[in-house]
């Protein structure tokens, strides 16, 4: 009895040992004064060995103060009284009057960062410029450019940033959306790609050129600012959702998915110019859709000549738009080519009659034909305004794009019946980044029942726009990290010089683009074989 009693005790504690062994943490974190940490492993992956020269410890970049003056006072930050408290984990010092402690959290395979900053100054403590850590990955993480800094702040999308690396997958985070500083990861000069800075704050590093000041904590004396940074490590093939799925669920509670458009039929592309450099006298425009012919195609014959030809375009198009069980088209161009890129697409409907007087009367016939056969009409808009200059035009930024945009819509819904706008150079021309989100969450909220398709776009565009991609530019799928937030998001892929050659890869391809509920856009004006063949093979083996 003893015995068997002594065999099954054993035998409970082998099961729990190998239990532990099979799921215990790979994350392995030491630490030691002055500094906290001196060591940190994931499985066989040292990041951190301080003894060994192998990553560094916390820097104090820079700080920002408003004095009482109204005036900023920004400063180079030395981090000094540094004091270790080995029982609760935390390391606390003090820079330019203000208090950094930094409490370490160990969770399975999960470091927690406590960050909090106490403002003992006179003046106003706008925000700080830290790296609490800076890993040595050993190489640059494949998902990773070269120099290229990674970082976010909940505001134009969830603080979350990935490295992939062969054995291992390193997520950071701030799981707090309502929290905006930044959090991220940033290549160091000089070392290949190999150590990266665990960067956070309210104030930007040296060289930053897009911070954005809602990220300043306004913090006034006597008063402390806290927030929290998560460093998540994990298998490789762990979906991104599954991750930090308390950051996405919490982040698309604050910005609700709102888009409705059913519809994810294939939509055909349309051009009616082109600007080739040849402009001329006779076709100014550089109309395509009529033949080259010793008319001026600006007034009497000519004009007749080119709603012969603009006619025959758009029942053509018809028929391929049919042949594709599309939903409808967008046209590009209804204001011609005359002036070269970027500026040959002008996105001003209601200019029509003062850009392109011809087809001024010929527009409502042309838009006509494709409602008549069922078809959605659209159009390509831009957010700025046009301004001429003699025989020269200027595209200028406007104070309200998205109020410019609801205007031309309202010109092209009630003129044409267009729902389907493609939205070109939607980009803030100070920053080269795409316009802020609520440029887009305006116009879609006045009009619900349109598809809007800018050309570039951030995380939070998903909730209220399609995006444009290409397949030549290698895009098939909706990035992980905004399926993340948008489980339902879904781009207007354009197929067009985006197959590969290899038919099967090609099919495949489509296939799960459109599975994952996106639009195909094709070019309707002609044959376009073999793609708009593939994509009707696509469109039969496909669940939508």
């Amino acid at each position: 009895m003893a015995l068997n009693y002594l065999k099954k005790y054993w035998y409970f504690l082998l099961l729990i040992f190998l239990c532990c062994k099979t799921t215990g943490q790979g994350l392995q974190v030491s630490y030691r004064e002055p500094w906290g940490v001196v060591q940190l492993r994931y499985n066989n992956n040292v990041l951190i060995n301080l003894d060994n020269n192998i990553g560094r410890p916390l820097n104090v970049e820079s700080s920002k103060f408003i004095q009482k003056n109204g005036t900023s006072k920004v400063q180079w930050s030395i981090a000094g009284g540094n004091r270790w408290d080995n029982e609760k984990k935390q390391f606390s010092c003090y820079f330019n009057g203000v208090g950094l402690t930094t409490r370490y959290r160990q969770v399975q395979d999960t470091l927690y960062l406590d960050i909090s900053l106490t403002n003992s100054s006179a003046d106003v403590f706008s925000g700080v410029s830290i790296c609490p850590l800076a890993l040595n990955f050993g190489q640059r993480p494949k998902n990773f450019l070269q120099s290229y800094p990674y970082y976010a702040n909940n505001i134009k999308a969830p603080a979350v940033i990935t490295a992939d690396m062969d054995t291992y997958k390193l997520v950071v985070e701030n799981q707090d959306v309502s929290k905006k500083v930044y959090v991220g990861l940033l290549e160091e000069n000089n070392t290949n790609g190999t150590l990266y800075r665990l960067w956070t704050g309210s104030h930007p590093y040296v060289g930053m050129q897009d911070f954005d000041p809602q990220s300043e904590i306004r913090l006034s004396p006597g008063k402390t600012y806290s927030f929290t940074i998560a460093l998540k490590f994990c298998k490789p093939g762990v979906q991104l959702k599954n991750i930090a799925s308390k950051t996405f669920s919490s982040y698309q509670k604050a910005h609700p998915f709102k888009i409705k458009w059913p519809d994810r039929r294939p939509i055909g592309s349309l051009f009616l110019a082109s600007y080739n450099g040849n402009k001329n006298s006779q076709n100014p425009r550089n109309w395509t859709v009529t033949p080259l012919k010793n008319i001026s195609l600006t007034k009497g014959e000519g004009i007749k000549e080119l709603r012969k030809w603009l006619m025959e375009y758009a029942n053509r198009s018809v028929g391929y738009l049919k042949k594709m069980d599309a939903q409808g088209m967008i046209t590009w161009d209804i204001e011609g080519q005359e002036f070269p890129h970027p500026l040959s697409y002008i996105g001003s409907p209601d200019l029509v009659g003062k850009m392109a007087p011809e087809i001024e009367s010929l527009a409502d016939e042309y838009f006509a034909v494709f409602r008549k056969a069922g078809f959605k009409t659209g159009l390509c808009l831009r957010p700025d305004s046009v301004i001429f200059k003699g025989g020269w035009i200027d595209h200028v930024i406007v104070k309200d794009p998205a109020a410019n945009l609801i205007r031309k819509i309202n010109y092209a819904r009630k003129r044409w019946g267009c729902t389907i706008f493609y939205v070109d150079s939607n980009v803030d021309p100070q920053t080269g980044l795409p316009m802020d989100y609520t440029v887009f969450k305006k116009v879609s909220e006045k009009f619900p029942d349109v598809l809007l398709i800018p050309e570039h776009e951030s995380a939070l565009y998903y909730g209220y726009t399609a995006p444009y991609e290409e397949m030549r530019s290698g895009a098939v799928l909706v990035k992980e990290d905004v399926k993340s937030i948008y489980p339902q998001a879904f781009w207007v892929l354009n197929v067009a010089d985006g197959l590969k050659g290899s038919e099967k890869d090609d099919l495949r391809n489509l296939i799960n683009c459109l599975n994952e509920g996106n639009i195909l856009l094709f070019r309707a004006w002609f044959n376009d074989e073999p793609t708009n063949n593939l994509i009707k093979k696509a469109m039969n083996m496909s669940r939508h």
